[in-house]
């Protein structure tokens, strides 16, 4: 499964929390306590994001600031080389096995398996690209917003 350029956008759109006005939580306050089950969580899903979804836990990723989301990718997808703004990105892998690499051109010899309990990093403005294989994988997201998502367009060949 692969996102196309339109899907990817929608993606930023969808991230960023200016597709959907429920996607944001409140505000993240370190003085009040947070308690969220799997059942309480609200997953948004974008029909253009070809079975992506996402759920935040707290904060809002479109606004500065501390934020927390669950990301579920299906099974066999392919994310195109993209790159965010934030500050601070930090994934943990919570289910499933993701395949991430960084480069501007999707590379699947670049890809290195990262299974549940795995911890990585996407700096700021650095383009990565991943894949799901036989499983879906489910994504927990760190990071300091606001967010969002640019593609990386692919260098156009000469004729």
């Amino acid at each position: 499964m692969r996102l196309s350029v339109k899907a990817a956008f929608m993606a930023v759109l969808f991230v960023a929390g200016m597709a959907a006005p429920a996607f944001a939580r409140e505000p993240f306050d370190p003085a009040k306590a947070l308690q969220v089950t799997p059942t309480e969580l609200k997953w948004i899903q974008n029909p253009e994001l070809h079975g992506l979804m996402s759920a935040v836990l707290v904060g809002d990723p479109g606004k500065p600031g501390l934020y927390v989301m669950r990301v579920r990718i299906p099974a066999n997808a392919k994310l195109a080389p993209h790159f965010h703004p934030d500050e601070t990105r930090m994934v943990t892998v919570l289910s499933g096995t993701l395949y991430f690499g960084f480069g501007g051109e999707f590379d699947e010899s670049k890809l290195r398996a990262f299974g549940p309990g795995s911890f990585f990093t996407e700096p700021k403005n650095r383009p990565h690209f991943a894949m799901t294989k036989g499983d879906g994988v489910m994504l927990q997201l760190n990071a300091v917003g606001p967010t969002g998502t640019t593609n990386v367009q692919p260098a156009k060949r000469a004729k």
